[in-house]
């Protein structure tokens, strides 16, 4: 930053050396900025155009000659602002200034009239005018350069002298405010927020604040107030690097240690918790003890040599020594929670262990002889080989045991064979199958040939049309060695045919369980003559059979639901299921109805109560009044009444009487 300030105040110094407001001394060298800069040409007595374009400063004319310049042309050069253009008129013999300005690279004088100019003025227009000056100065005749350098639209030569322009040298740069203007905003954008501490930032934010400057303002006062943020910037505190400290917390995963020991990590790690706004030396001393916690951690103890140890030996591979194995294995019994040398320790003990046993023979390389035949059995028409081939292998498969329902018998080979035996009986068996012809696989379209009725099961009229598809007939009809002639395209078109014709023909049985289940759950018993003689009907009405479609039964099962909802349990079954008793009619008070005490136990037995009035009788000789229309209990009385009540179906179906309930009524 230091350096930066250097450059910036030698940058405001030089500028404003160069650009006074007032007309500066001739011969002082300056350097124009890099990105524009002004390029002209002038017309030069008897040679023209010749001498081409000059730039930045360079002399155009002559000097010594005496030679008038006649006409002159200009235009800015390099990373022009889309607003930003030169303008130049100039003061020409006999006619003044009267051709008036022109612009980037129109010709402003004569030619051809050997006409003098006299003088010139240079200025800059637009938006960005403001943010740069042309300077300039001309050789004049008898005087030289002695008038010196002017600038933005001052007279450069003389008027009413008669004395020629003979050279002219002109120059562009940033105005000493927009070289300042520009250091300021490099300096507010060399630092960032996100860099640097909140409190420091806060503190750093107050001289910007103080020190708000924009191009309207002096440049003085624009690299004054560069100065004090740079210096301000000098007292901003970087927030510390967290990334050697979270790299180092991201090395341990507490599913890796012990509880006892990631505890005491654990308290380490909290009592170590630093952010960026730390400093860097916090950071670092907590950084440390996290590392130096970590290196006290104690890692569960690696099972995978032991597990794999265990593994290797199942009851079923040991011959004898099963149970003092046991005993060893039970002796030695680790988790992760114990020291890696223990694990260690109980794994070696198991080795020498199973070093005692006396193992079956490795039966596997016979199983992997037999595994084609155990696949697909001995009827040579489903294994995909030829006739002849695959009886070769049967034979020899069936010489060293039995395939029994699908699983290989070990009656003659056997994990008690001795090994030499049993590898010998596989290389047997694995010659011929190195001999085994390959051809089409029939497994899938000897499923489709050998379909039952019962596998549907499919009714009978169904599966007789089947049976009697002429398609059908053809291809069941090929002999399997036919087939296993044929590309497997050809077998897996016939099979796709087969399945085709299955799904187009057959028609399953219906399946009658659920109707035959819900007719059952209907008792007559239950029921009132009523209710049952018409649901009675509908059953009747109702003809399905196996030969049925599946929809046809459920269609019917749906209507014999819909008509046992509108059978009406008779009143002999509500009483009995209700259990209308003194235990379950429960006290009641004053302002109770007894006639809806019942409804509400017929309602939670899970019956209809609009299916039946409800009526009662009073037995007793008591006090207590009753509406004995409307069942209401209107005055305590003697604290009991004795009633039956009689339940008759909405139908007109018979009626049944309750035994005598005592009904307790309370305060």
């Amino acid at each position: 930053m230091k350096k930066l300030t250097v450059n910036l105040i030698s940058a405001f110094l030089m500028s404003t050396m160069v650009f006074s407001t007032t007309v500066i001394a001739a011969g002082i060298e300056t350097e124009t900025d890099g990105d524009i800069g002004v390029t002209y040409r002038t017309h030069i007595e008897n040679e023209g155009w010749l001498q081409g374009w000059m730039a930045d400063g360079a002399t155009s004319g002559s000097e010594g000659k005496g030679l008038r310049l006649e006409a002159i042309e200009m235009k800015l050069t390099g990373d022009v602002p889309d607003d930003l253009k030169i303008q130049y008129q100039t003061h020409l013999e006999n006619n003044g200034w009267a051709q008036g300005w022109v612009a980037d690279g129109d010709p402003s004088g004569s030619e051809g009239q050997g006409l003098r100019l006299e003088a010139i003025e240079i200025k800059l227009t637009g938006a960005d005018a403001a943010d740069y000056s042309v300077k300039y100065r001309t050789q004049i005749q008898n005087e030289g350069w002695a008038q010196g350098w002017v600038v933005d639209g001052a007279l450069s030569g003389s008027e009413g002298k008669g004395l020629r322009l003979e050279a002219i040298e002109v120059l562009v740069a940033e105005t000493p405010v927009k070289i300042a203007f520009d250091g300021y905003l490099e300096v507010l954008n060399q630092v960032k927020e996100t860099d640097y501490t909140v409190i420091s930032w806060e503190s750093y934010q107050k001289v910007v604040a103080a020190n708000v400057v924009t191009k309207a303002d002096l440049a003085n006062k624009i690299t004054e107030a560069t100065l004090a943020i740079e210096k301000a910037q000098l007292d901003l505190v970087k927030k510390a690097d967290l990334t050697v400290y979270n790299d180092v917390l991201n090395d341990v995963t507490e599913n890796l240690y012990t509880p006892e020991s990631w505890a005491i990590y654990a308290a380490v790690v909290a009592a170590n918790v630093v952010t960026a706004e730390d400093t860097q030396a916090k950071v670092d001393a907590a950084t440390i003890a996290v590392i130096k916690a970590q290196k006290a951690l104690v890692k569960f103890a690696d099972l995978s040599a032991y597990n794999a140890v265990i593994a290797a030996v199942s009851e079923e591979q040991v011959k004898s020594g099963w149970p003092e194995y046991k005993a060893v294995l039970a002796a030695n019994q680790v988790t992760n929670r114990n020291t890696q040398a223990q694990v260690d320790t109980a794994t070696a003990n198991i080795q020498a262990a199973q070093k005692k046993l006396v193992l079956y023979s490795d039966i596997s390389v016979f199983d992997s002889a037999i595994a084609l035949y155990t696949e697909y059995g001995a009827d040579s028409d489903n294994a995909p080989y030829s006739r002849d081939s695959w009886n070769a292998y049967r034979f020899v498969c069936e010489t060293y045991g039995t395939l029994s329902d699908g699983t290989w018998v070990y009656d003659v080979i056997s994990k008690n064979s001795d090994q030499t035996v049993i590898n010998s009986a596989a290389a047997d068996i694995n010659s011929v199958v190195a001999r085994l012809v390959k051809t089409a696989d029939l497994r899938a379209f000897n499923t489709a040939k050998d379909l039952k009725i019962s596998d549907g099961p499919y009714t009978n009229v169904s599966f007789e049309s089947y049976a009697q598809n002429s398609q059908v007939v053809f291809i069941t009809g090929l002999q399997a060695d036919l087939l296993k002639g044929y590309s497997q395209n050809v077998v897996d078109g016939y099979t796709q045919t087969l399945v085709a014709i299955q799904k187009e023909i057959l028609v399953k049985e219906a399946n009658l369980s659920q109707y035959y289940e819900i007719l059952s759950s209907a008792k007559q018993e239950d029921y009132t003559t009523i209710s049952w003689t018409r649901y009675d009907s509908i059953v009747k009405s109702i003809v399905i059979n196996q030969n049925s479609t599946q929809e046809a039964v459920d269609l019917a099962t749906a209507k014999l639901i819909r008509a046992q909802k509108k059978l009406v349990y008779s009143s002999s079954y509500v009483a009995n299921k209700v259990k209308i008793t003194s235990a379950n009619f429960g006290p009641q008070k004053v302002g109770d109805n007894i006639l809806a005490r019942v409804e509400a136990l017929i309602t939670a037995a899970g019956l209809e109560k609009a299916d039946y009035t409800i009526t009662f009788n009073r037995i007793d000789k008591g006090n207590a009044v009753i509406d004995p229309s409307t069942g209401l209990i209107a005055k305590i009385g003697d604290t009991t009444a004795r009633v039956t009540f009689t339940i008759t179906p909405v139908d007109g179906s018979a009626s049944a009487t309750t035994s005598a309930i005592d009904i307790i009524i309370n305060p």
